[in-house]
């Protein structure tokens, strides 16, 4: 199975929305704005990543989660 290379900080991203800010208002527009914020950004090989909790300016909450994305091309010559 092939996943999305966003796919995991969605992910953690969801989860951390669920734990922590489902008492306010957008949470799920937020996950969603995310989402297509990511399929039509422009990250390249080895381009660190740090995906950053939308509401930290309304509550203070420093959540984050970062990664790097690693292009691996397989049969490319």
């Amino acid at each position: 199975m092939n996943t999305i290379w966003y796919e995991p900080f969605i992910h953690a991203l969801r989860i951390h929305l669920e734990e922590n800010h489902m008492d306010l208002e957008g949470v799920v527009d937020e996950l969603r704005m995310t989402e297509e914020h990511f399929a039509y950004s422009d990250y390249g090989d080895d381009e660190k990543v740090v995906l950053g909790c939308p509401f930290s300016s309304h509550c203070n909450c420093d959540w984050q989660v970062e990664g790097h994305v690693m292009l691996s091309l397989r049969g490319f010559k």
